[in-house]
């Protein structure tokens, strides 16, 4: 059931970044009307993997964390998703909240700085659920040609109301074609650390193809791994078939 779940979230995130045709400059421009914020608040509002989480988080911690990776990813490709040149940006110490009028979830966006990189705090509240905050870092961004690159440093703690705890660390690259027409216009790459308060610690790396890989470890033992690519889904098989 986790592996099903998985593909079905990561092919949803790559078929947002979905490429329209349209000309390099009206990309551009289109980018420059994107505040950074407001767009990083509504990908954290995609929640349906953390509430997908909680029943494995009795049993099937490494799932759990699994499932709590994919959130975070899916999280970089949607804020990443359409941006080809420097966002908008808000004021220093601006707070912007993104609300739920039919789950009640709460995504508040502050700006911490502008210079030499900017950076946010960010706090979601899941009522009855799970409380996610951490923090996000846009580093330079660099142009060659008709590609953009940019670092998007995250630190996120995921912390359910029933105890289970996880925190991942990323350190992913988004790319994006100016000029793409077909396939995908947005790349992520890089890696992403996990870990939780079960006693699993991860890796899944990101190539520059859009393939997956990795594992969930607990202890000597390795409880899980993850195969796939962005493009036709993500999976993760565990090991064990019930672990604490």
């Amino acid at each position: 059931m986790i592996g099903a779940l998985l593909r079905h979230a990561i092919r949803a995130a790559a078929v947002a970044g979905g490429a329209a045709a349209a000309t390099a400059g009206a990309r551009y421009m289109g980018s420059r009307r994107i505040v950074a914020s407001e767009k990083l608040g509504r990908a954290l509002m995609d929640t349906q993997r953390i509430e997908e989480a909680l029943p494995y988080t009795i049993d099937e911690s490494e799932a759990a964390l699994a499932a709590c990776a994919v959130y975070l990813i899916n999280v970089a490709y949607e804020a990443a998703s359409g941006i080809s040149g420097p966002p908008t940006l808000d004021p220093i110490g601006h707070e912007r909240t993104i609300s739920s009028d039919s789950s009640g979830t709460t995504a508040t966006i502050t700006t911490t700085a502008h210079e030499p990189e900017t950076r946010w705090q960010f706090d979601v509240v899941i009522p009855g659920l799970a409380r996610i905050s951490g923090s996000r870092r846009l580093e330079a961004s660099r142009f060659s040609g008709s590609h953009i690159k940019m670092k998007t440093p995250d630190t996120v703690t995921i912390r359910y109301d029933n105890g289970y705890s996880a925190r991942i660390e990323s350190d992913l690259e988004f790319a994006s074609n100016l000029l793409r027409l077909v396939g995908p216009q947005t790349q992520l790459i890089g890696n992403v650390n996990l870990s939780d308060n079960r006693g699993n610690v991860g890796l899944l790396r990101i190539d520059a193809a859009g393939v997956v890989t990795g594992t969930i470890t607990r202890g000597p033992n390795i409880v899980g791994r993850f195969d796939g690519n962005l493009t036709s889904g993500l999976t993760f098989r565990s090991n064990s078939p019930v672990a604490a």
